[in-house]
């Protein structure tokens, strides 16, 4: 992967950022060489903890023409936009996702499959106060795949003292090959015991090897939680609801 902040060729001064992908070593390829790939760039969003990825074409490597790429993949003032937290302190993540196709078949095959299963419960969390660190519930089983909540009470890492922290965590998906990823849609509620309705947040997010949870570090400020009027706590005691549908099944294996 070979990125160019200020661009590239024609497009150097452009104000984007050019990215391509190159063969490499190709001293040591036979001669002729020839291979078909289809890549995907990404830029990590260090704010939000996911990525924008830009898919291009499948494109014909070999001795003449060894470098393909996007010249305009980002624009300076999309990634230096500090909320788009594509730039913090200086720092950024680029990727790549490569897939080789050989000449006669995909060298990989792509499955996707639908559950249909769905789930809502709601746990009821007491001596709140007390509750340490962190919290998990036990586990539950939707779409063939084991999951459970986890909870900072106090606020995780970056939200210490100031907010709860609420997310689901996917039990297999340390187990993943590299290949196999999980979609869920996932609806979290944090019940009003005393005025009814709910404080709800949701999300739809592939789980994999890279990412076995995902949730809201900043749910609720703490203050909002501990307000009396608003109803969320009473009698040291939470109701938090998990509704989870739509679970996706991603998977690839070789044709070989």
């Amino acid at each position: 992967m070979i990125i160019y902040p200020d661009g590239m060729g024609s497009n150097k001064g452009s104000e984007h950022i050019s990215v391509y992908l190159a063969i490499s070593r190709t001293s040591f390829l036979p001669a002729g060489w020839e291979v078909n790939a289809i890549f995907t760039f990404f830029v990590f969003n260090q704010l939000c903890d996911n990525y924008l990825s830009v898919r291009g074409k499948m494109r014909r490597f070999q001795p003449i023409k060894s470098l393909w790429g996007l010249p305009k993949f980002l624009s300076h003032r999309t990634f230096k936009e500090a909320s788009n937290g594509y730039l913090a302190d200086d720092k950024c993540v680029f990727g790549a996702e490569v897939f080789v196709v050989q000449r006669q078949a995909i060298s990989e095959c792509l499955s996707m499959v639908k559950s249909n299963d769905s789930f809502k419960r709601e746990w009821r969390i007491c001596n709140f106060s007390n509750l340490g660190e962190d919290w998990f519930s036990e586990e539950f089983t939707v779409g063939d795949y084991k999951w459970k909540l986890w909870l900072y009470p106090k606020g995780d890492v970056k939200n210490k003292g100031r907010n709860i922290s609420i997310f689901l965590c996917s039990v297999d998906a340390k187990d993943f090959d590299r290949h196999q990823k999980v979609k869920a849609n996932c609806n979290i509620c944090l019940k009003d015991q005393i005025n009814g309705g709910c404080k709800k947040l949701s999300y739809c997010i592939w789980f994999s090897t890279t990412r076995v949870n995902w949730g809201f570090p900043g749910f609720m400020p703490l203050t909002e939680l501990h307000d009396q009027k608003k109803g969320y706590l009473v009698n040291d005691c939470i109701v938090v609801e998990v509704e989870l549908e739509g679970v996706f099944k991603h998977s690839v294996k070789s044709l070989s």
